[in-house]
């Protein structure tokens, strides 16, 4: 994992531990359930960013014809 992967996975344990310090029985209180559906979000981005990116997977380059070139350069 990288950096921003660690911060993300650090986020997500911070958010898990604020839904369970959020969470009160029997005050009707829903706040723990908005924690928590953002930590499930940040899970699935996390397990998402994991699974399908590498370092090399993202490269910006705001100049469109570098793009093509780099792309319409293995299709000739």
């Amino acid at each position: 994992m990288n950096y921003r992967q660690k911060i993300q996975a650090t986020l997500i344990l911070l958010l898990i531990f604020i839904t369970f310090a959020s969470y009160h029985p029997g005050t009707g209180s829903t706040a723990w359930l908005q924690y928590l559906s953002i930590a499930i979000m940040f899970t699935f981005g996390l397990l998402f960013d994991v699974s399908f990116t590498d370092k090399k997977s993202f490269i910006f380059d705001p100049d469109a014809d570098n793009w093509r070139r780099k792309t319409e350069a293995g299709a000739y």
